[in-house]
């Protein structure tokens, strides 16, 4: 018998309660990646002209759109592979389940024989954004710039206008700082902008106080201070993270930049469509259009009267230039594919790897609620668990040569795990890729003691990757060749890094957590004795993989450089009308997470294009 009636509710005070309730988590829920947030789909005709056409709303091309769509007589078609973002998108704390989603490209690396021995198939996990906002709409929100030295050094290598004096307005140009750890310091406008459309902020902590008490602490006895921004005048120490994040949820660059202006009606967005191929005029190398799929799988073409920008990301970037004959000249031609410029497009790739096989475990509890009401929490005050990113958001950033030396060599990413969490731990081993006869050795650790996943990750690797066309095919993902590990110098950085984090295991700050390390020793290094240099260096074989910064496979340089494929303007060399805007044109890696810099190329890519195309 149903006991719960709808005549029970009628003129009921309680009753009337319940609903407001009803009524408030269902708006909040309407108000979540809501689609009217961003611009409408846009259905091209086929030959259709535009000025500018880019391909990609990612991290740089969101920014590019905005501002070349501020010049309301050029006519803008940004062309992006995905569609809109998803309600999990919104939470910060569920970036690992947008990965292997409809979300994301789900790349795999090549199987090497000497890397990611401990992941299924011997191959590393690589996800990239597939939605609008890119992987800016995927990832852990964190924003780093890099150090200062990483820009000099490119403008060092001849691509003037790159110094960080020369870039660091473009970053504080996107930037709405709101971190009152940051406003607090008296300086801090030399470094920050408070009047972008990217609002910039840190977590709150829910929880995790004791354990960064205790990292800090420890961090302090080895000589490392506290450290509140990163991003101004030191990037050294331990640090309070600063993440794209707006009142409580993510703030990808479709929220902050195509957001704003999805009525203007001059920036077109066609969703759900694929470039193919860039089609040039003849034996001429001018690019002249863009082929592509759209939603209905019917082949495209939009036409350009300026030039095409590619902002498809360090993999589809190479992939489309390749498809459309820019790249190596033996490569293409062994797949069939008429060469129109012999440039080394897919060479000089580079990650910062990390290493996933340790862990700390703690005496450590505290208060759980169930997963529904932290959402609960996270819809109706924009305040929960779920609004943050555990102790992602701390990193201690530090040379394992010496502690005085003020550039880092290693960042330290962690992810924390309450007591027996069977269900998140059992994703992330899922995410990373890690075969279960490995994964169930973290589950050991974790049956009985609140672990962390202390995660050295190398800032500037020496490895370098690249990345090849399977076939002629556009749906084909390209061949991805890490390299990890392939430099000495990378391996013996991170042996560094792990007798470092033995030390901080052992201070006594982290005693008063009774931490414990536990090195994960997957089958194959057990031949070797625990925390030896020959187990360390089997264990790296097997787990380190990717911390999802690629970069620097249309490597920017001067027009002697011959492994350069964009110049210091972005511009591919050799051909006119085709410019790169995203993190593949780094020369080098920089030290940090990439997205910041990669938005900051988008801004800069934007004021170079109106520079060329308007005189005045």
């Amino acid at each position: 018998m149903d006991t719960c009636l709808d005549d029970q509710n009628f003129n009921d005070f309680g009753s009337s309660l319940i609903q407001d309730i009803y009524s408030s988590v269902k708006k909040a829920e309407c108000d979540l990646a809501n689609p009217s947030d961003y611009p409408p789909h846009y259905q091209t005709r086929d030959g259709e002209k535009f000025d500018f056409i880019i391909i990609g709303s990612g991290s740089a091309g969101a920014v590019i759109a905005n501002r070349l769509s501020e010049n309301s007589e050029w006519k803008i078609l940004l062309l992006e592979a995905g569609g809109d973002p998803t309600k999990s998108t919104e939470v910060p704390a569920f970036y690992g389940f947008l990965q292997k989603s409809i979300l994301d490209w789900q790349y795999q690396t090549d199987s090497e024989g000497d890397n990611c021995l401990g992941m299924v198939n011997n191959s590393c996990y690589w996800p990239r954004g597939k939605v609008l906002g890119g992987s800016s709409t995927i990832n852990g929100n964190i924003y780093v710039r890099g150090n200062p030295k990483d820009f000099n050094d490119w403008h060092a290598k001849g691509n003037y206008g790159w110094a960080y004096k020369d870039i660091l307005p473009y970053f504080k140009k996107s930037e709405d700082i709101k971190a009152k750890e940051v406003l607090s310091n008296l300086n801090y406008t030399n470094y920050h902008g408070e009047n972008g459309y990217l609002s910039v902020d840190t977590w709150s902590d829910h929880g995790i106080k004791d354990i960064v008490d205790a990292f800090s602490g420890g961090m302090k006895e080895l000589g490392y201070d506290v450290n509140t921004d990163c991003n101004g005048e030191s990037q050294m120490g331990f640090v309070k993270m600063q993440g794209t994040i707006l009142g409580g949820k993510r703030c990808s660059t479709a929220k902050a930049f195509l957001n704003p202006v999805k009525n203007r009606p001059n920036l077109k967005v066609s969703k759900i469509s694929l470039a193919t191929k860039i089609l040039f005029h003849g034996n001429l190398k001018v690019a002249y259009g863009v082929k592509y799929l759209d939603r209905h799988g019917n082949e495209l073409r939009a036409i350009t009267k300026k030039e095409i920008i590619i902002s498809a990301g360090t993999i589809n970037s190479p992939q489309l230039l390749m498809l459309s004959g820019i790249g190596p000249k033996a490569h293409l031609e062994s797949l069939g594919i008429k060469v129109i410029n012999d440039l080394q497009v897919g060479e000089n790739l580079q990650d910062h790897l990390l290493m996933a096989g340790l862990l700390f475990s703690y005496n450590y509890t505290r208060d759980i609620k169930p997963l529904t009401d932290y959402m609960y929490e996270f819809l109706t005050t924009n305040s929960s668990r779920l609004s943050g990113i555990g102790t992602l958001g701390y990193a201690p950033f530090i040379n394992t040569f010496n502690n005085m030396f003020t550039l880092p060599d290693i960042q330290i990413h962690q992810y924390d795990f309450d007591i027996n969490d069977t269900f998140a731990l059992d994703n992330l081993i899922k995410m990373f890729g890690i075969r279960d006869e490995i994964g169930k050795l973290y589950h050991e650790v974790n049956t009985k003691r609140a672990i962390s996943f202390v995660m050295p990750t190398l800032l500037k690797p020496a490895s370098r990757g690249q990345i090849l066309l399977k076939s002629r095919n556009p749906h084909d993902k390209p061949r991805i060749i890490s390299g990890y590990l392939s430099s000495d110098r990378d391996m013996n950085t991170f042996l560094r890094a792990i007798d470092f984090i033995s030390k901080l295991a052992k201070t006594e700050s982290m005693k008063k957590l009774d931490t414990q390390l536990h090195e994960i020793a997957p089958p194959a290094c057990e031949a070797y004795p625990l925390s030896s240099e020959e187990f360390r260096k089997c264990a790296l074989k097997h787990l380190t993989t990717t911390s999802y910064h690629p970069t620097s496979t249309c490597k920017m340089g001067l027009m002697g450089d011959q492994s350069a494929v964009v110049n210091p303007r972005l511009l591919v060399n050799g051909v006119k009308h085709l410019r790169v805007a995203d993190a593949s044109i780094m020369p080098t890696i920089i030290r940090g997470n990439t997205n910041a810099a990669t938005i900051m190329i988008g801004e800069k890519a934007a004021d170079l294009i109106k520079a060329d195309w308007s005189p005045h």
